[in-house]
């Protein structure tokens, strides 16, 4: 599991290094300047002429060190440097101090010249404000320019903690960062501006503790379920999907084919009896309860909760009678484990006495909205939710006792505590049933005794992966969500 660390984290992991282990800070900034420099080299064996864009700030250091550094190995470099001296940290003024005794030239105004290379160590990942005024200036002269473009650990421009972009920001070629990566590295806008992103070990020891969230990746999959050479359709789970509406038994279809494609020996679908037909004949692996009215359908759950390991809810279900009546009587008389999605979500955001009820839930449920059923949820604007996506995603798992799967091109899971995020899948998976595929993956790990939030987020990777593997064979605009569903058994025999 990788872990990423916000500003807060990397400022403490930095400063442990110094206090703890006894590396000056100069020599770190030394092991960085290096690190950017091969890295530069590999990627433009002939770089020169190079611009270095140099801050006020250890980032402007970094950048001095960088310059010293490929004029060292004949290579044509200049420094523009950009900052304050009174505001200059002080190796930052060691660093200058170094260059200018090296006769390297520094300059305070954008150069007008063609540069082959430019490096962007103007503000670093402690940026908190928006950029105005001569740095936005500044950074539009950058992107204006046609050179290569390296940004020294983030972008400048950029949140480190969010992943949000100033009203101007450095678009990179390349980015390199050190001792871990950065949240603003892999969310979306942010991620678009670094480019390629290499993070470099420079001495700083970043633990788990350190963490501001983890990234799941191949290495976590040997905690998927095993099977049992004697295992049989009983002992690989029961899972009951509360699933489809009229018109809408494609949603049911996708999710409990899902489900039995993560490896659930049986799936029964509760839907109403117009779906019956469909759900047969598309399906016909699935067990199919049909209900004709709103008492028929409570009555036929009770029974087959009975039966049930695992309970999803939501998939094309509507908001009608009926599916209020599904989702309050699981809400008060299903105690195991419960992913809810879509209307059952829309549900949950009209009716707050429902809430209360899933937050009172001995066995926390997992939730999985998207960014507007979040911000349904959450009584806010979709661009509230995606300015404070972290933020709003474990909030809502801790006020409300559960695991919280906020899907986007990033998917950020949280059980109130520990953050996940996903990079896994495309922009090909951007289509209709996507979300219910998900579900019924979710489900289908929940079945085989997967721990809560283990399914919540090896579904979301291996949901992530499916779609890379579809994406690989149709291209993305291409792709339905059943040809998720048909990658499922070629991700999962990679493992």
């Amino acid at each position: 599991m990788e872990y990423l660390v916000d500003a807060k984290k990397m400022k403490q992991c930095d400063q442990a290094a110094i206090e703890e282990l006894g590396i000056p800070s100069m020599v770190l900034m030394e092991r960085a300047a290096l690190a950017v420099t091969e890295e530069i080299l590999k990627a433009r064996p002939q770089p020169a002429p190079v611009l270095v864009v140099c801050g006020s700030g250890n980032n402007g250091g970094d950048g001095f060190a960088i310059a010293r550094l490929l004029a060292e190995q004949k290579i044509t470099v200049e420094v523009l440097f950009a900052g304050k001296d009174a505001s200059m940290t002080e190796e930052c003024r060691r660093q200058k101090t170094i260059c200018e005794n090296c006769n390297i030239k520094i300059v305070r105004n954008f150069p007008e010249k063609e540069y082959t290379t430019i490096v962007d160590a103007l503000l670093g990942i402690g940026l908190s404000r928006d950029v105005k005024g001569a740095y936005a200036e500044l950074i539009g002269k950058l992107n204006a320019s046609a050179a290569y473009k390296v940004a020294v650990d983030i972008p400048s421009g950029i949140r480190s903690d969010t992943g949000n972009v100033s009203s101007v920001a450095v678009r990179a070629d390349m980015t390199v960062t050190f001792a871990a990566r950065k949240l603003g590295q892999v969310l979306y806008p942010a991620a678009d501006f670094c480019g390629k992103v290499v993070c470099r070990s420079v001495g700083i020891p970043v633990r788990k503790e350190d963490a501001a969230a983890f990234l799941p990746g191949p290495e976590d999959l040997c905690r998927l379920p095993g099977r049992l050479p004697w295992s049989n359709k009983g002992t690989c789970g029961k899972v009951l999907l509360i699933a489809g509406a009229e018109g809408m038994s494609g949603a049911a279809c996708l999710c409990a084919e899902a489900a039995y494609r993560m490896g659930s020996g049986l799936v029964r679908v509760l839907t109403p009896e117009c779906n019956r037909v469909v759900l047969q004949t598309r399906l016909p692996e699935a067990i199919v309860t049909a209900y004709r009215s709103a008492e028929d359908a409570k009555e036929k759950l009770t029974c087959a909760m009975e039966w049930a390991d695992v309970i999803g809810i939501g998939p094309g279900l509507g908001v009608e009678e009926h599916a209020g009546v599904l989702l309050g009587t699981v809400l008060e008389a299903w105690f195991g484990p419960l992913v809810i999605d879509a209307d059952g979500l829309n549900l949950l955001a009209a009716h707050a006495e429902w809430q209360v009820l899933l937050a009172k839930r001995v066995e926390p449920a997992v939730v999985t909205p998207h960014i507007g059923e979040m911000a349904r949820l959450l009584q806010k604007t979709s661009q509230q939710v995606l300015n404070e996506r972290i933020d709003c995603c474990r909030n809502y798992a801790k006020s409300q006792h559960l695991i919280c799967v906020e899907k986007d091109a990033r998917t950020v899971i949280s059980d109130g505590e520990a953050v996940y995020i996903n990079t896994s899948g495309n922009d090909g998976m951007a289509t209709g049933g996507s979300g219910d595929v998900l579900t019924g993956m979710i489900c289908g790990l929940l079945a085989q005794g997967m721990e809560l939030l283990d399914a919540a987020v090896f579904g979301a990777y291996l949901h992530g992966l499916a779609g890379d593997e579809a994406r690989r064979k149709l291209g993305g605009y291409a792709m339905l969500a059943g040809d998720l569903i048909r990658q499922i058994g070629t991700v999962l025999r990679r493992f």
